[in-house]
């Protein structure tokens, strides 16, 4: 029997909030979610989640294989980067979550770890005041490098160790994205057309 709501063949855009694509953005409070875009994917991973039990445990296990595999290629391509020390440890703050899609999120309060200077001492002389604690500043964390490793910087003294701002090429992270979108979308979907057959809910 054919399958009344099928898997898509096209995909309209593999990743919406890269770099690069018209009207994207750059993740969202403070994290970055990799995204395969196909009109009506929601609505069909609904139905489908619907149809039986089973298909969301089976639809997560390949997203979060699929986000795990681009993960490890962007911790690569990081000590590829010049000056790679910032890059690698940034990239320890990157974390798969386990969803429906392939998702990666930054985990922006995480503690930034620097040799030249510890965090204890950069906590007490950089970053916003807390509020009733006598100018003390806040520790650096993983959200508060991340963009200016990925993307660079330079123009401010704020910004003076990054390496030179690339627009929104990045260094290591979303150049590992564009590599990998395509075969990513297209295993996710090989995927799904897999489970669905599986559990005979098409």
């Amino acid at each position: 029997m054919a399958s009344s709501f099928p898997v898509p063949k096209r995909l309209r855009s593999a990743f919406p909030n890269q770099p690069g694509d018209s009207g994207s953005t750059v993740g969202r409070a403070g994290g970055v979610v990799v995204t395969v875009e196909i009109e009506g994917l929601y609505d069909m991973l609904r139905r489908y989640s619907k149809a039986s039990d089973l298909f969301d445990k089976n639809i997560r296990n390949v997203s979060t294989s699929l986000a795990e595999d681009l993960l490890k290629g962007a911790k690569v391509e990081a000590g590829s980067v010049s000056r790679s020390r910032q890059a690698l440890e940034v990239m320890r703050g990157m974390k798969v979550r386990r969803d429906r899609v392939p998702s990666i999120k930054l985990s922006s309060t995480m503690p930034f770890k620097s040799k030249s200077r510890s965090n204890r001492k950069r906590g007490r002389v950089q970053g916003p005041v807390i509020p009733g604690q006598f100018g003390l500043t806040r520790k650096v964390t993983m959200g508060d490098v991340f963009f200016g490793a990925e993307f660079g910087g330079g123009a401010r003294k704020t910004t003076r160790q990054f390496l030179r701002h690339r627009g929104q090429s990045g260094y290591f992270f979303w150049p590992t994205v564009r590599k990998k979108k395509n075969l990513i979308a297209q295993r996710y979907l090989a995927a799904i057309d897999r489970i669905v057959k599986k559990l005979e809910i098409g």
